[in-house]
């Protein structure tokens, strides 16, 4: 098969692989918009490549994910993913304050109510049901539907705060209190301290509860950890590398899988070995479930695998790691019968581990002509920002209604169009850029000659949706939740 691109945006076909062993192609179209003044988004005069690995904002493996591989093969849903700073309502010296993050489909017209009729076609209908339908029609006019909301997040964001270790009498005291009790009764040992007034951070993991602890061979803590603690011959024997120096090897280490480059994940025994007496917050949190010290003291003593989805959310509106429990679990069952067969993925393999936004921003696919609205997530002088009634910044574009489509040329002569989705969605206000990632993926077959990628207009879009609506409708409900090879095998016939 070959793959020509037609658009002025950077697109690639490859070759992808279900759980069943079945290839299939695929082809990925990537977009960069930005915008003025005027909050209307327009096509960068310079277009992103695609990106083709993940990319961090600092370190690799210790920073936050900025946008993960464009190279995947398939995503049953769409990402919408926000890096952005928090920003404060001008005039308010607040410690504390709301961000919200909101995509949504664009309002469309009421039915408008059928003309009444007479008793038969001969007579002209009264005219006061003439008037009660004109004054319907008027009404339907001046009040569109809204659109559905596709994602509506909020979260709750601070100033700096520490946790702060308690004088050691209060210490002593809570000792002998959870020895006479069995461990039955504690005291606090650690309080949080109060929010300073808020100043803009950037929305990332590094600022959501989570975190990592190590402590080397080298350190001084390391004869403080108790041996029950420590990795053990296997796992050092593991991290022997030529350019690591010995005294830099981890004796004792451990993470919140959730978000490693978090803070305020501390089990007991890293305070113990280490004497720290004050460490930083978390400065992002969810609306429902603000941090608290009892979370500090209570959380590294949960098990991982039982803790509860809401326990092992993060904070955030950017990428979610991949060794995320929740999303690992979606790659399959990876055992000894797997390793040892010649089966590419799992058999219990779920497309969706290339999702890559937390769950409540992953949506349907969208259509290119949702709204996006962004409340105290920029500047309250950045282009295209406005404050609202409330006093907040509030940023508003809508994208701009095109689509992109692949035509099918195959070897018999005959030709048809199959949509593109959008299934990444990814907004920087700092940077002014917005990127849109069209995929679509088809059986792999020889009666495929060529593909072509184009991009329509408004009109193309609006028939090429509808097409797409009715088609989709009939294979899902035929096949369900099902390999994406074996719904493009009837889609293409």
């Amino acid at each position: 098969m070959q793959f020509r691109n037609q658009t002025p945006f950077p697109a690639l076909g490859f070759e992808g692989i279900d759980q069943f062993n079945q290839a299939f192609h695929v082809v990925a179209l990537r977009q960069t918009l930005t915008w003025g003044e005027d909050g209307v988004l327009r096509y960068a005069d310079e277009q992103a490549p695609l990106c083709e690995a993940d990319e961090y904002f600092g370190e690799i493996n210790a920073s936050s994910v900025r946008q993960e591989s464009d190279l995947c093969q398939y995503k049953p849903k769409c990402d919408f993913i926000v890096n952005a700073t928090a920003y404060a309502p001008p005039g308010k010296p607040l410690r504390r304050c709301e961000v919200r993050i909101v995509l949504m489909r664009p309002d469309h017209a009421a039915n408008l109510p059928e003309r009444p009729q007479g008793l038969n076609q001969f007579v002209v209908p009264e005219e006061h049901r003439l008037e009660q339908w004109r004054a319907a029609v008027e009404h339907a006019r001046q009040h569109p539907v809204p659109g559905a909301r596709l994602v509506d997040k909020r979260l709750t964001v601070t100033g700096e705060r520490t946790l702060v270790r308690r004088l050691w009498p209060v210490r002593m005291v809570a000792a002998v209190l959870r020895a006479a009790s069995l461990g039955m009764l504690s005291l606090p040992t650690w309080r949080l301290t109060a929010a300073q007034v808020f100043s803009p951070f950037p929305l990332r993991n590094e600022y959501a509860y989570g975190g990592a602890c190590r402590i080397n061979r080298g350190d001084r803590a390391a004869k403080w950890v108790r041996s029950k603690h420590r990795l053990n011959a296997d796992q050092m024997a593991a991290q022997s590398y030529d350019d690591v120096p010995q005294s830099g090897q981890a004796v004792a280490r451990c993470a919140f899988e959730s978000n490693a480059v978090g803070r305020g994940y501390v089990p007991r025994w890293y305070l113990n070995a280490t004497g720290a007496k004050r460490l930083p917050a978390p400065r992002i949190e969810t609306v429902a479930s603000a941090f608290t010290a009892a979370q500090f003291r209570e959380m590294p003593k949960l098990n991982p695998k039982k803790m509860s989805a809401e326990a092992l959310t993060v904070a955030g509106f950017g990428t979610r790691s991949r060794v995320h429990p929740l999303r690992r679990r979606l790659a399959g069952t990876i055992d000894r019968q797997f390793v040892d067969s010649a089966d590419c993925l799992p058999k219990d393999f779920d497309f969706g581990v290339w999702n890559a936004a937390p769950a409540d921003q992953q949506t349907e696919f969208l259509r290119g002509d949702e709204i996006i609205e962004l409340t105290n997530l920029c500047a309250p002088a950045s282009p295209g920002a406005a404050l609202t009634k409330d006093g907040d910044t509030a940023l508003r574009l809508r994208l701009p209604g095109h689509v992109c489509t692949l035509l099918m040329r195959m070897r018999d002569g005959s030709m048809f169009f199959d949509p593109m989705r959008i299934d990444t969605l990814i907004v920087e206000p700092e940077t002014r850029m917005l990127s849109i990632v069209w995929r679509a993926v088809f059986a792999k077959t020889p009666d495929i000659r060529a593909v072509d990628a184009y991009l329509h207009g408004q009109f193309e879009a609006n028939y090429s949706c509808q097409l797409l609506d009715e088609h989709e409708q009939v294979i899902m409900t035929k096949h369900g939740k099902t390999a994406p090879n074996a719904v493009q095998k009837e889609m293409h016939g």
